[in-house]
């Protein structure tokens, strides 16, 4: 049996997190392209809510380091 990759499975984690967070600015992006102008200022709010919360996705993604490689 395989030893468990600690630093692996923390770069798999970083990297999903990642992954989310461009697809939350995507969402955004996608929101705003057809917006009319009534409801360009609710698909706003949903776009600015979307853009933050991928900031805080890489936030914490960049704040947490990789686990030390496990010993063989």
């Amino acid at each position: 049996m395989a030893q468990y990759d600690t630093a692996s499975f923390a770069a798999g984690q970083n990297c999903g997190t990642r992954i989310a967070s461009c697809i939350a600015r995507l969402a955004a992006i996608d929101l705003m392209r057809d917006a009319h102008w009534w409801n360009r200022w609710r698909r706003g709010a949903m776009s600015s809510a979307l853009i933050a919360h991928a900031e805080e996705l890489e936030n914490d993604a960049d704040a947490e380091p990789a686990a030390p490689r496990a010993a063989l």
